[in-house]
């Protein structure tokens, strides 16, 4: 039992699971003006149960890969069986969807929008390089938060459309940051991603053109998005994740520490100052300081791949 239990809870990715419902609800409370709090509690859920479906779905499509070049992983390890990863994924994407036509059928879009990009990633994407990170990010950041929008409007308004751009931008540097780290496994399973493809040398030009954009624009949102008065509020808070992500960039140079490490704090600092923008600053404090309550607190062995053996196999 505690076998398959430590199979779901990696499976699940608790640092990956915390980030989505806080996109979601934060899509609902920046489509319209003072949303009530009891509209962004279908929007967390919506996030909540996508994501949970998506991470399944990832899992149970890439077995055969992981089974070769990561064996230590649920599925290949034997615990957590394919059928029940499967059956998991369903249940929790129809629960998605369900909650979605509950909430607002448009939001459905959006849904159906990120199942298939996350399909077409597991079924090959991956490999085309570059297109199947923006696929993973503008699937999993941005669709999440134009979903949300709909929990509060009829169509997510157009001023969404900056920090969805902004979000599915960083969203495509931490896939891309994660092939850079996955590059020995990805070499031996065939599949070829930028890295693979070009090295890490222009993965890292790419990565550096993705963070400098994202947040050269997000400095422009408080105007944007006609909060100026929150402007300090959300400077105190995006500064932070911009020289997070600075420092990521430094390390994969260097290759220094672990970048993938100090991301997952990045990706928490951003949505954080996002909900700075809504007017609701102990809603900001307050996301940050749980992700990052998370993120301590919880291990990743799902992004810390075991280093080969001489002679080419993975470790066990």
């Amino acid at each position: 039992m505690r076998t398959r239990l430590s199979g779901h809870l990696d499976t699940l990715r608790p640092y990956d699971l915390v980030v989505t419902p806080v996109i979601t609800a934060l899509g609902a409370a920046l489509a319209v003006p003072a949303p009530a709090d009891g509209r962004l509690l279908p929007a967390a859920a919506l996030g909540l149960t996508a994501c949970a479906g998506a991470l399944y779905t990832a899992d149970y499509l890439t077995r055969h890969e992981d089974g070769r070049t990561k064996p230590y992983r649920p599925i290949p390890s034997g615990r957590l069986r394919a059928a029940t990863a499967r059956r998991c994924a369903v249940l929790l994407w129809l629960a998605a969807f369900v909650l979605a036509t509950l909430a607002n059928w448009r939001s459905l879009l959006f849904l159906g929008l990120a199942v298939l990009a996350q399909d077409a990633y597991g079924r090959g994407l991956k490999g085309r390089g570059l297109w199947g990170d923006l696929a993973v990010g503008f699937s999993g950041w941005s669709c999440p938060l134009l979903a949300g929008a709909c929990c509060t409007a009829p169509w997510p308004p157009a001023h969404l459309m900056a920090p969805a751009l902004l979000l599915g931008a960083q969203g495509t540097f931490g896939n891309l940051l994660l092939a850079v780290d996955d590059r020995p496994h990805d070499l031996r399973a065939g599949c070829r991603t930028l890295p693979v493809r070009h090295g890490p040398g222009r993965a890292w030009t790419v990565l550096t053109a993705l963070a400098v954009a994202g947040y050269a624009g997000a400095l422009l949102l408080p105007v944007q998005l006609g909060q100026r008065a929150t402007a300090p509020v959300f400077l105190l808070l995006v500064l932070p994740a911009a020289g997070t992500a600075a420092a990521v960039l430094v390390t994969v140079r260097r290759r220094t520490a672990d970048a993938v490490e100090l991301h997952m704090y990045e990706r928490a600092l951003l949505p954080a100052a996002l909900w700075s923008l809504t007017g609701r600053t102990a809603v900001a404090v307050a996301v940050a300081a749980a992700c990052a309550g998370v993120l301590r607190l919880t291990s990743r062995p799902m992004l810390r791949p075991e280093p080969y053996e001489e002679g080419g196999a993975v470790s066990a």
